[in-house]
C-alpha cells in the first residue's frame, strides 16, 4: 500500500514512494517548520505483512538505536524514530541520488565500465563510515564497535554531491546488547555478498566486513557479482572455494596495486585481510594517488548524475 500523502507523527508529509526493500519500504517527505523551516528527510518503515513479526521489529528498532549512536559523513544519519497506528517509523537523512546497485546496473546494461577511481572512491568512502561503526564506544566508555553484517551495493547511497554513504544498519550488532537477535551459527546478509567463515557458522567481525567491501568493490569494477550462481547451494560452494581470479583478467585498466589490495581483501582467511577499515581506506587512497587529474568527487557525483538521467 502506497501511504504517499500521509501525515506521520503530525510533522513528517510522506511526499512519494522512494524505494521498497524486502521488509520495508521507504519514502520521500518533508518536514516543515516555523517561519518557513523545511528539510526533505527519508522515512522508512516496516510493511504490514512484517509487522506482527517479533524479531523484525526488534531489528527494525535496533537499526534505530545504532543509526542514532553513529555520527559520520559516510553513515547515513538517523534523525527520529515514531511509532503511529501499530507501525514503527524511522526517519532519516535524504540522500539525493541513487544506490550503487543502480549505478552498476547502469554501467552494466550500456556495457561500460565504471572508472577505477570513481570505483576506489566509492570503497573509500564506504570504508569510512564501516571505521566509524566498528569503532563505536558504548556508554560506559569502553570499545562496543558495531558489526554492518550486509555491505551490499544497495546499502551503499550515491549523491549527487560525491557523497557517500553507508545505510540500512538493520541487521548490524552492536557488541554491548541485542546479541540474542540473532542464533548463533544463523547466516545473516545477502548470500552473495558474505565472507566465507561466516558461511561457515562462525561469526560476523570486522573482516568479515571488510570482505564485504572487497565483494562490492570488484562487483563495481566487474558489473559482476563476485559469487553467484542458479540457486543458494551453488553460490555457497564458490563463497567456501574462495577461487577469485586477479580483477585484471577482467579490467586490464586497473592498476597492479589496485588488484593486491583487492586479493588481500577477499583473502579466503580472515587473518590475512586488512586489519581495520582505516587500514584498508589508507591503502587505495594511496591509490588515488595514480588518478592525477581526477577530482574523486566531482568524477562521482558525475557519474551519478548521469546514471540518474539515464535511468
Amino acid at each position: 500500500m502506497d501511504l504517499s500523502g500521509h501525515l506521520i507523527d503530525g510533522k513528517y508529509q510522506l511526499v512519494s514512494l522512494a524505494g521498497e526493500g524486502g521488509m520495508a519500504s521507504v519514502y520521500k517527505a518533508v518536514v516543515r517548520g516555523a517561519a518557513g523551516f523545511q528539510r526533505t528527510v527519508a522515512v522508512k518503515h516496516i510493511k504490514p505483512e512484517y509487522r506482527a513479526l517479533k524479531n523484525y521489529i526488534d531489528m527494525f528498532i535496533e537499526e534505530a538505536r545504532v543509526g542514532s549512536e553513529l555520527a559520520h559523513p559516510n553513515i547515513v544519519q538517523v534523525h527520529d524514530f515514531c511509532s503511529e497506528l501499530g507501525s514503527y517509523y524511522l526517519i532519516m537523512e535524504w540522500v539525493e541520488g541513487i544506490d550503487l546497485g543502480a549505478l552498476i546496473k547502469v554501467y552494466r546494461d550500456h556495457v561500460r565500465d565504471v572508472p577505477w577511481p570513481v570505483a576506489v572512491t566509492i570503497a573509500i568512502g564506504t570504508l569510512r563510515g564501516l571505521g566509524a561503526a566498528h569503532d563505536r564506544v558504548g556508554p560506559d566508555g569502553t570499545p562496543a564497535p558495531v558489526i554492518h553484517r550486509d555491505v551490499s551495493p544497495h546499502n551503499v547511497l550515491l549523491g549527487i554531491n560525491g557523497a557517500v554513504k553507508l545505510s540500512d544498519f538493520g541487521l548490524a550488532r552492536a557488541r554491548d546488547r541485542a546479541a540474542s537477535l540473532t542464533a548463533p551459527g544463523t547466516v545473516k546478509g545477502k548470500l552473495s555478498y558474505l565472507a566465507p567463515e561466516v558461511t561457515f557458522g562462525k561469526p560476523n567481525t570486522v573482516q568479515s566486513d571488510l570482505f564485504g567491501v572487497g565483494s562490492v568493490l570488484w562487483e563495481t569494477l566487474t558489473g559482476d557479482r563476485l559469487f553467484d550462481g542458479k540457486n543458494d547451494i551453488e553460490i555457497f560452494k564458490k563463497i567456501r572455494a574462495c577461487q577469485i581470479p586477479s580483477i585484471q583478467t577482467r579490467r586490464k585498466d586497473v592498476p597492479a596495486s589496485l588488484a593486491a589490495i583487492l586479493e588481500l581483501a577477499l583473502s579466503a582467511d580472515p587473518a590475512n585481510r586488512y586489519a581495520t577499515a582505516d587500514e584498508f581506506a589508507h591503502a587505495l587512497g594511496q591509490i588515488m594517488k595514480q588518478a592525477v587529474g581526477v577530482n574523486a568527487a566531482t568524477a562521482l557525483g558525475a557519474a551519478v548524475t548521469e546514471a540518474r538521467r539515464i535511468m
